[in-house]
């Protein structure tokens, strides 16, 4: 029965982007992708440049309050290779791949080379949670009111814990007893507890305005691709949608959000008389071309393997 309702869990995404593709009219989503202008098509997938660079620039900033130093441009690669196994595997999870590189490059524990990865996740997502649940204000009913308010309580919370997990040592404590219970692989999940919360600091300033320019980045990215097929959505209410979906998409219960991406987007858009046909031609074209455009990025990035000289600290800084 576990390995019934594992599999069915991951089936979850699928199976809505299945029920959607079977309750829309598919010519009419068609008639939405032969409106689609070239030019600014290219131009949302050309901005994948500038996140993974500011990106790259924020993750290196991460290591360097733990101790790491770790030059850009390798930093930039295995960022660019790590989004482009992210954007293809449920929960994002492929995006661990930067902590392999880290662990085999500077010969630091895999905990602690998962920890600034884990942070460099947790950034985006509270940024997103935020803005997501400030804007669930404008969903009609009580509904949205309510989840603005408990995705407000939950960043704050995690915010607190995490500033009062540093303070009082509580990260360490906590990692004494995953040793204790688990073990070598317990170790490195106590280092990574420890090493995401001495992140708590001052320090953390840079990264955080380094996220904020990455998530006008991709709402950017996403407006363009929204007036490329002819959406008359606004940038505001469409920056709140796709924040949603970013978040969303860290469940594994699909791949690449498929279906959680189109579930969140309607309710987000369909109070604001975008069509469903809209929203699947508008999803699978946002897919297609920014998913599509990483793997790219990505696949080029595994392709120009640096000389091994190039990693070493302060190379390329």
């Amino acid at each position: 029965m576990k390995q019934v309702a594992r599999f069915a869990w991951r089936w979850i995404g699928p199976v809505v982007f299945l029920g959607l593709v079977w309750y829309v009219d598919l010519s009419r989503v068609g008639e939405v992708w032969q409106r689609g202008a070239a030019s600014l098509l290219v131009a949302a997938a050309t901005l994948n440049i500038a996140i993974i660079l500011v990106k790259a620039w924020r993750w290196r900033q991460l290591m360097r309050l733990q101790g790491i130093d770790y030059a850009y441009w390798p930093a930039v690669r295995y960022y660019a290779m790590g989004c482009a196994m992210a954007a293809w595997t449920p929960g994002r999870l492929g995006d661990f791949s930067k902590a392999l590189a880290i662990h085999h490059d500077r010969k630091v524990g895999l905990g602690m080379a998962a920890s600034s990865v884990i942070a460099d996740r947790l950034l985006d997502a509270v940024m997103l949670g935020v803005v997501a649940s400030v804007g669930a204000f404008f969903l009609p009913g009580a509904k949205g009111i309510w989840l603005a308010a408990g995705g407000l309580a939950a960043v704050v919370l995690g915010v607190f814990f995490l500033a009062r997990a540093h303070r009082t040592g509580l990260a360490r404590a906590s990692a004494a007893r995953v040793v204790g219970a688990f073990g070598a692989a317990g170790s490195e999940v106590g280092a990574a507890i420890d090493g995401l919360a001495g992140l708590a600091r001052l320090g953390l300033a840079g990264p955080v305005a380094a996220t904020a320019a990455a998530t006008l980045i991709t709402f950017l990215q996403g407006f363009l691709m929204a007036r490329s097929l002819g959406l008359e959505v606004g940038f505001w209410v469409l920056s709140v949608a796709l924040a949603a979906v970013s978040v969303t998409s860290l469940a594994p219960v699909s791949i690449a959000g498929l279906g959680t991406r189109e579930a969140t987007l309607a309710l987000f858009l369909l109070p604001r008389g975008i069509t469903m046909e809209e929203i699947l031609g508008y999803s699978v074209a946002y897919f297609v071309i920014i998913s599509g455009s990483v793997a790219l990025l990505g696949a080029v990035a595994w392709m120009v393997r640096p000389a091994p000289a190039s990693h070493k600290a302060g190379a390329g800084a």
